[in-house]
């Protein structure tokens, strides 16, 4: 059995009469084993089908998180130590301009463990 990473799209759609032609979305990234591609296709539908929910926001409107597809599947080679497995390319929002010569000093950022 290898390790397989997939990207999967998951779309949040709100029930308050005005469909949108813009939502916002997740792009989960889910790393398992799998025999194959295909029994790892499988696997991922399984995942993204986990991810679906539906519940009531604050103005009482239904909210569904919708499984739209699997949109990558990567076969990780190798060990698994320091092996990106997923990325999601967005804007940064920056509350300045940043100078091409900007140094940042990331180790004095604490993350978010989840």
């Amino acid at each position: 059995m290898a390790y397989y990473c997939a990207r999967l799209l998951v779309v949040c759609l709100v029930n308050d009469g005005k469909p949108r032609k813009r939502n916002i979305c997740d792009y989960p990234f889910v790393l398992f084993k799998a025999d194959s591609y295909e029994a790892a296709f499988e696997r991922a539908l399984q995942l993204g089908k986990a991810q679906e929910t539906h519940y009531k926001n604050h103005k009482g409107q239904m909210v569904r998180w919708a499984f739209v597809k699997v949109e990558q599947i990567k076969r990780l080679v190798g060990g698994l130590d320091g092996v990106e497995v997923g990325s999601l390319m967005d804007v940064w929002p920056g509350n300045v301009t940043v100078p091409y010569r900007k140094r940042f000093y990331p180790e004095r950022n604490e993350p978010i463990y989840d």
